[in-house]
């Protein structure tokens, strides 16, 4: 924020040197953070006045900082004098103004031996190694990553946190009134905090993280068919409906609807256990998922071998309308007060089961869309299930009406 405010407010550089003035015991914290604007000093400069002037400004302020008695903030700032000292090669001054950056040179030089000097000691090396590599230094840029997306999906999806604090962007799509008055990007500009995997933001240690990696190697089922992946080239070119077919799978004309959920994990389970009962598709609201890793995970490569289509939530009722005309049932999983028990619905072959958001359900205007509505029966004192694992339930049952024979079993051991 304190990037984004400079960038777009420059004359307010001089308040910024003033939070270096603050006292370094208290604020230590805060130093560091003051330190690592610093690092992205390259981002501000070209927005300010007098570039020289702050550029000085900048070394004088970061000197100070590489002879602290504090080790992290010594760190953040060798950090900081070796990106801002490079923005010095180039620079056209005139000569006094040369002259006084020449006279700094010889002690930028040692403060940054002094770095290299961290390069041979254990501790101190490694923590050199990972400020280096810290998301914030050399992943995530301020400018080109500031979005919606980054602050709502990306972060907490990298942070870590419970799935359902994501908010996906196409949900501040559905409020005309918050995009046509935001200034902000909704979505990223370019993919690479995406590509990311929560480990590049949570900086653990390496040493654990490897013995991680190491028990995963043991503990991760093999994937034979990505072991001969070439000599399946011929079969990659085919449409998911002609693999299935090449692979005598059967095919009923139950047609998943999950447009209305937007967690990547769900969506991979959902995938997976569409393919293994024999779906004829499912619907996502975008097939951006198809290559998030938390979806990959779950999915498993079904997407290889699954129709998929693409409706967003606002084209639903179109979309649903459409079904109706083809002759589908369209069945919502959800409790209601004319809700069927699972056990004693029987499906039509056409069916379409569409199903809710992990949180608020399916909405009040595609409940009346709904022909009928089937919940599952329950014991327990918790009243829903998860959203994947109610439909797994329902796609099963709509299977063993319909396609499972006595030649034709799932082995749930395999899958």
């Amino acid at each position: 924020m304190m990037i984004l405010i400079l960038v777009k407010y420059p004359h307010h550089i001089d308040r910024f040197w003033t939070c270096f003035n603050l006292d370094h015991e208290k604020t230590k914290t805060s130093i560091c953070t003051f330190l690592s604007v610093l690092v992205h000093f390259s981002i501000i400069i070209p927005h300010v006045e007098n570039k020289v002037g702050q550029l000085r400004k900048a070394l004088d302020i970061i000197l100070q900082s590489c002879f602290n008695h504090n080790f992290s903030v010594r760190l953040y700032a060798l950090l900081a004098l070796k990106r801002v000292w490079s923005l010095t090669e180039g620079l056209t001054v005139e000569e006094e103004e040369a002259e006084a950056f020449r006279g700094l040179s010889s002690v930028v030089t040692a403060c940054l031996n002094q770095a290299e000097a961290l390069q041979s000691t254990g501790n101190a090396n490694k923590n050199w190694l990972r400020i280096q590599g810290h998301f914030f230094f050399s992943a995530f840029h301020p400018i080109r990553d500031y979005s919606v997306e980054t602050i709502f999906y990306t972060f907490p999806s990298l942070s870590e946190l419970a799935d359902d604090e994501w908010i996906p962007p196409w949900k501040f799509e559905k409020l005309s009134f918050f995009s046509e008055s935001l200034s902000v990007p909704l979505r990223n500009s370019a993919p690479v905090l995406g590509q990311l995997q929560p480990g590049d933001w949570v900086q653990q240690d390496r040493s654990e993280q490897d013995k991680e990696e190491r028990w995963t190697e043991v503990q991760k089922k093999i994937t034979p068919w990505r072991l001969g992946i070439h000599e399946q080239e011929p079969e990659l070119k085919l449409v998911p409906a002609q693999r299935a077919a090449r692979l005598g799978k059967q095919h009923g004309t139950l047609l998943v609807v999950a447009s209305l959920i937007d967690k990547p994990t769900n969506l991979g389970g959902l995938c997976r256990t569409c393919e293994i009962f024999g779906a004829s598709g499912l619907v996502l609201d975008s097939l951006h998922h198809l290559s998030d890793k938390h979806f990959q995970s779950l999915s498993v490569s079904s997407e290889l071998w699954l129709p998929l289509l693409e409706v967003k939530p606002v084209e639903l009722t179109d979309f649903l309308q459409l079904k109706k005309s083809e002759g589908y049932c369209i069945v919502g999983v959800e409790q209601t007060a004319n809700s069927q028990n699972l056990q004693d619905f029987r499906f039509p072959e056409r069916t379409l089961l569409l199903l809710g958001n992990e949180r608020e359900g399916i909405p009040a205007n595609l409940l009346q869309m709904l022909d009928v509505c089937v919940e599952i029966p329950q014991q327990g004192i918790i009243r829903s299930l998860n959203v994947h694992v109610s439909a797994a339930l329902l796609i099963w049952e709509y299977t063993r009406q319909h396609l499972v024979t006595g030649s034709n079993k799932v082995d749930s051991q395999s899958s």
